[in-house]
Order: structure tokens, then C-alpha cells, then sequence
């Protein structure tokens, strides 16, 4: 009789033994750990651990929680209902923008009313103003 951390093995003849592993130890010599998470797979990123009779599910950071990281934390609800919030706010602001250079164009091209003309005169009369003064040049000579 051989005795092993990981098992006890008795010789069936001069040539031949049969072991009897230790709980979590497996193989015809006990040389091969038992994995439990073979058939378990953690949610959320988590990672799988094997333990002595058992497994573990780590969670990545503290956004989950739970045996297979599937619980969510209260401050990661509460992070995607403010990003989906502002994203909802953004897709409205955007399709308020383009609604208004539509009708703008069609009141424009289409019924003659141009909203701005008389501010896009006042900017560019300004402009001509600023274009008319022509810049004195000034010489200098330097006498020794």
C-alpha cells in the first residue's frame, strides 16, 4: 500500500496498483486536480476559480456580485438610466436641430421667407466697412 497526499494506492499485483484519490483529485495516479468549473460559466466577465470541494465565480470590480456575478449594484443601475437618459436627451436635441433647418429651408425656398436676410446684410456691410480702410504704411528711415 502507497500512501499519497492526494490518494491511497494498493498493489493488485508486482506490476499493477489501483489508487483511491482524495475528494478533488482524479487521474489513475490521483495526479490530475479536479476542475469544477468546467461546466460553469460566470456571467459579467466574472472569472471561474476552482476551490478544495468547490468553485467560486470572481466578480471584476464591484459593479456585480452573486455565485455567477449576475447581480448588478445599485450604482451601476443607476449609471446606465443616467447614460440612457442623456443619450434620449441627446437624440432629441439633435432631431430638434435638423426639424428646424428643415422648416427654415422650406420656408425659405419654398414660400420665399428668409428668417435671417436682414442679419446677414448688417454682417456683411460691417465686412465692407472693414475692407475699405486700407492700411498706412509708414517708412521709416533711419538716419546714423
Amino acid at each position: 500500500m502507497l500512501l499519497f497526499i492526494v490518494g491511497i494506492c494498493n498493489e493488485t499485483s508486482k506490476t499493477e496498483f489501483i489508487c483511491i484519490c482524495s475528494l478533488g483529485w482524479q487521474g489513475s495516479n490521483c495526479e490530475i486536480q479536479t476542475n469544477y468549473c468546467q461546466n460553469v460559466t460566470c456571467q459579467n466577465n466574472g472569472v471561474c476559480r476552482s476551490l478544495t470541494k468547490n468553485y467560486t465565480c470572481e466578480c471584476l470590480g464591484d459593479s456585480y456580485s452573486g455565485r455567477y456575478c449576475q447581480i448588478e449594484s445599485n450604482t451601476l443601475v443607476f449609471h446606465q438610466t443616467i447614460s440612457k437618459s442623456f443619450a434620449f436627451i441627446a437624440i432629441i436635441a439633435m432631431a430638434s436641430v435638423m426639424m428646424i433647418v428643415i422648416v427654415m429651408d422650406i420656408m425659405k425656398y419654398c414660400f420665399g421667407i428668409d428668417v435671417i436676410s436682414k442679419d446677414l446684410k448688417r454682417i456683411r456691410q460691417r465686412t465692407k466697412v472693414r475692407k475699405r480702410k486700407t492700411p498706412i504704411i509708414i517708412r521709416f528711415i533711419y538716419v546714423n
